[in-house]
């Protein structure tokens, strides 16, 4: 989760601050360079004046509310003292900062509201309320902020890209796809937003209209990789297409082989639903938008994904699993449950997972929770390298080297559910959403 400041030196100084005493004196430097344009004005000016300035003593000595209601009354004296005004939206905004990063979601809205009130037009002051909004789950609020934002600026493209995101973190994905196909039709020729478009159809089994957009970015610039192994996943897909049928469920929509009877399908499908139920109430987590799961048999999901022969799914914004042409649903069981698991947890914290993590968690769920038996007697290094095994994973390892990444994963997860509930597992996730670290998270989880 991001945040923003009012003043550029702020931003600096907040990266560093590790307690409320360097917030005050950061506040102390920003009310500083006020104090150094302000003008002289007399009558009730003067005490306008006098009130800024008492404001700002009494940011120095702690009192922040003390300080904002100083602010307030000089602004109320002369509503044309913008120094004061700023002063005010400043603290605000940076006081909703500081409880944002204590997790204190509900005074923080209020303080980016309040500064927002004061400077509207204070695109920073927006988006902080609006990564807020977004973090605790607020879809009403953070929707009307989001258009209120493209009011203000509907020709900025990263603000437009920034809206576009937030849609996608609170799953409205039909809002961020149109959200971007309204700017287009005014600069068609943006190439990162054609391609921002595209993936989020593709994400959607929108393949035809992805297509479209990929073609537009790479006509704005041929030599874009990314949008190039995007068109080229699609098109193997599409490919494939005319010889699948699709079945949609109250959270799902499934597209498999026409090779499969439809009961067939049904009954994966409930597996699919199944683990919805389960994998959500151990991770208290339901998704909202239905996710997208594509069953290849085996030698075309080969064709399509360029994977070790030991991959036995693969989740990227969709579930696609590899399945035998005589398999039954309830031998899928465990890949469905493992790749869902992936699912949820991107969902849950934006991406913001260590791979031993996501990894150990979905083999949890694919061993069906009997696995923690296991490895009651197994022994743990406490000194294991997580950044090793992350590495690991990234590096495309052999079968032999995959098997005792997964293994390493498996026994450090078991052993942290062990010692915690699942509600301490779902918040170390949650805690990862906002951008903390795992040992971060895993410390406040705790207590």
């Amino acid at each position: 989760m991001r945040y923003f400041f009012n003043v550029s030196c702020l931003l600096l100084l907040f990266r560093q601050f590790k307690n409320k005493k360097f917030l005050i004196a950061s506040f102390v430097i920003v009310f500083a360079l006020f104090i150094a344009i302000t003008p002289a004005f007399a009558n009730n000016s003067d005490d306008s004046w006098i009130l800024n300035r008492q404001g700002i003593y009494k940011i120095s000595q702690g009192n922040m509310e003390g300080a904002i209601s100083d602010f307030e009354k000089a602004c109320r004296i002369d509503p044309f003292n913008e120094t004061a005004l700023s002063n005010l939206a400043c603290a605000r905004n940076n006081l909703g900062v500081y409880y944002a990063k204590q997790q204190n979601f509900k005074e923080a809205v209020r303080q980016f509201k309040n500064a927002k009130a004061q400077k509207p037009e204070d695109i920073s002051i927006r988006l902080n309320l609006l990564s807020t909004l977004v973090t605790v789950k607020n879809t009403a609020d953070a929707d009307k902020e989001i258009k209120e934002l493209l009011k203000l600026r509907p020709n900025d493209s990263e603000l437009v890209i920034k809206a576009a995101t937030a849609y996608q973190k609170i799953e409205n994905s039909e809002s961020a796809i149109s959200t971007l196909q309204e700017y287009l039709e005014r600069f068609p020729d943006n190439s990162k937003i054609n391609y921002i478009l595209a993936r989020f159809l593709y994400l959607n089994g929108r393949l035809t209209e992805s297509r479209f957009y990929l073609n537009k970015s790479l006509e704005v610039d041929a030599t874009d990789k990314k949008c190039m192994d995007l068109l080229n996943k699609l098109d193997k897909e599409v490919s494939l297409e005319q010889n699948t049928n699709t079945l949609s469920s109250k959270h799902f929509e499934l597209a498999y082989p026409e090779s499969f009877s439809e009961e067939w399908a049904e009954e994966l499908v409930g597996q699919l639903e199944n683990a919805y139920d389960e994998i959500g109430s151990k991770l208290n987590f339901y998704p909202e938008q239905k996710a997208q799961v594509l069953l290849f048999q085996t030698n075309d999901f080969k064709m399509v994904h360029d994977l070790p022969d030991w991959a036995g799914g693969v989740y990227d914004g969709k579930i696609k699993l590899p399945v035998p042409l005589n398999s039954i649903p309830l031998a899928l069981k465990g890949a469905i449950y493992h790749e869902y698991t992936h699912h949820v947890i991107y969902l849950i914290t934006s991406g913001n997972c260590p791979v031993w993590f996501n990894e150990g968690l979905a083999q949890i769920f694919e061993k069906d929770l009997d696995g923690l038996s296991e490895v009651q007697d197994y022994e743990f290094d406490d000194d294991l390298d997580f950044q090793e095994i992350d590495d690991g994973f990234r590096n495309s390892p052999n079968r032999l080297m995959a098997i005792k990444l997964y293994r390493l994963s498996y026994i450090a997860t078991c052993k942290l559910l062990d010692e915690n509930s699942w509600s301490s597992i779902a918040e170390i996730l949650r805690l990862l959403s906002i951008g903390k670290t795992f040992e971060e998270a895993k410390q406040l989880a705790m207590y």
